[in-house]
């Protein structure tokens, strides 16, 4: 048989280049990488990652986290943050190969948006304060209906003043790193401005004497008030209103003063007056029927007289310190004074004259 030359070097040639069945070819190893390689997440949320996965051959993609109690990922890379923040790995290899990657999971927990501010504010009033919890990393955005904010607008907390009323509109949208929100809102009411009066508004009393004073308030917050005096020496009060005129006469104040808006101020006029004066002066005796006799008791401006006799007739006098009468037959002559301050405090000055050897008795 003939065998072309051509065919027979076609057949060595590839009998050098066949190996036969079963032989391997060499392929690089499988690499894998995924995405995102970094994200920041809030607790709790769920996180769908992806494993692109280069070279080698074909595998199955396992994935694990690597820090203890760092959340948790499924065979299709679903990852879900664990309860408390911290900084976590999760990783991705192809199983049975040498290839991996990790990505960085930031784990922040979620916005705090309770606002916290007075229960209630009063109209007018500046340097109010408004807070949300403090999260680190966190962004704050407020706004205010019913007044200003002054200061803190894009922080925790805010200082404002609140408007005429009838209330103020707190509102706070808090970011959080991973980008969740959340907006809160807090209407707080607004107190009517105060009102204020003391009663009585003027008094006039005996030195040494004691009285208390009332008021009448409205608006406000707590309907508290503070009391005071106005001048030194000015007796003593209590905060209860109790006041102790001075042993000094002239003329005083009594102040009391709102709690909550101490610009509010009712202030009575007191008046201290002396006490009035004791005593009398008067002839020892008289004889019947005796004219001109005279009388008197302390001279105190201000005080009034109201004179009195029995056994005689005033002549003169009846309404001064001093006073002029006239004896009736006897035995006894009773005169009888009574002094009287502004106040209305008094004093009974009373004297009993006799026949001449008969005994005065004098109160």
């Amino acid at each position: 048989m003939r065998i072309p030359w051509i065919g027979i070097a076609g057949l060595v040639l590839l009998a050098g280049c066949w190996k036969g069945p079963g032989a391997a070819v060499d392929l690089p190893p499988a690499t894998v990488r995924i995405l995102p390689g970094a994200v920041t997440l809030t607790t709790g949320h769920l996180q769908r990652f992806t494993a692109q996965v280069a070279g080698g051959p074909a595998g199955e993609v396992t994935w694990r986290v690597l820090e203890p109690g760092g959340g948790s990922v499924d065979g299709a890379g679903g990852y879900r943050a664990p309860a408390a923040p911290g900084l976590f790995t999760v990783e991705a290899g192809v199983k049975g190969g040498p290839g991996r990657d990790r990505a960085q999971v930031r784990v922040v927990a979620p916005p705090a948006g309770e606002i916290r501010a007075p229960a209630r504010v009063l109209a007018g009033t500046g340097g109010l304060q408004a807070s949300v919890a403090e999260v680190p990393g966190s962004s704050y955005a407020w706004t205010l209906a019913g007044g200003e904010i002054l200061a803190g607008e894009t922080a925790a907390a805010v200082t404002f003043v609140a408007g005429a009323g009838p209330k103020v509109t707190l509102a706070c949208r808090v970011t959080n790193a991973a980008g969740d929100s959340l907006r809160s809102s807090l209407e707080v009411p607004v107190a009517p401005p105060v009102t204020l009066a003391i009663s009585p508004a003027a008094v006039t009393l005996t030195a040494g004497r004691g009285m208390k004073f009332g008021y009448t308030i409205e608006g406000g917050l707590s309907l508290g008030v503070v009391w005071s005096l106005g001048e030194p020496g000015a007796g003593s009060l209590d905060q209860a209103g109790h006041y102790l005129a001075p042993p000094v006469p002239g003329p005083y104040t009594v102040r009391v003063a709102s709690k909550d808006d101490p610009t509010r101020v009712a202030v009575a006029r007191v008046k201290v007056v002396a006490q009035p004066p004791e005593g009398m002066i008067a002839p020892a005796s008289f004889e019947p029927g005796a004219k001109g006799l005279k009388a008197r008791v302390p001279e105190v401006a201000g005080m009034t007289y109201a004179w009195e006799i029995e056994g005689g007739t005033l002549t003169a006098g009846a309404a001064g310190p001093a006073v002029v009468f006239s004896a009736g037959p006897g035995p006894s002559l009773t005169l009888r004074c009574r002094i009287s301050n502004e106040a209305g405090d008094s004093f009974l000055a009373t004297k009993v004259l006799n026949l001449p050897g008969l005994v005065t008795v004098q109160n």
